[in-house]
């Protein structure tokens, strides 16, 4: 069973992250499997007060089977979150979980099967339909009225 570790790391780059960790680096192998990766972003108004948020780390890798590979030579530093920044960082990722899932339910309004690709397939099934009935002929006028005369 593998066991989840979350770990707030520093890259090379200067971002800052938590993640769950899935799988250390091994031996000679430098990929660390993480999931659920949030970037920490800091933030200040203009009387210098400072804030801190939660973005996801990369774009559209919000779902819980997506599995982000971090190059363990690019951690400059990792530590363990504290308890308040860990509700924080689990209050994000069921946000995250939930824009997921309304995007998904979105592109599927947008662009699923009981819309555009309905209509392909039952245009595929026609004519494959008229393949097999037995004739030689094939009508390649399809697309076009059966009303019109051309």
């Amino acid at each position: 069973m593998i066991q989840e570790e979350t770990r707030q790391l520093k890259l090379a780059n200067g971002e800052e992250i938590l993640c769950e960790i899935v799988q250390w680096a091994e031996g000679d192998d430098f990929e660390i499997l993480v999931r659920r990766a949030m970037r920490l972003i800091m933030m200040e108004n203009g009387e210098g007060m400072k804030y801190y948020a939660f973005r996801p780390w990369m774009v559209y890798q919000e779902s819980e089977d997506d599995l982000l590979i971090i190059n363990s030579s690019h951690i400059v530093g990792m530590g363990f979150p504290t308890r308040t920044l860990l509700v924080q960082y689990h209050e994000a990722v069921a946000d995250m979980k939930e824009m997921h899932v309304q995007r998904e339910q979105e592109f599927e309004q947008e662009f699923g099967e009981p819309k555009r690709m309905r209509k392909s397939v039952d245009k595929i099934e026609d004519y494959l339909s008229r393949m097999d009935s037995g004739s030689n002929v094939i009508d390649m006028m399809t697309h076009l009225s059966k009303d019109t005369v051309h």
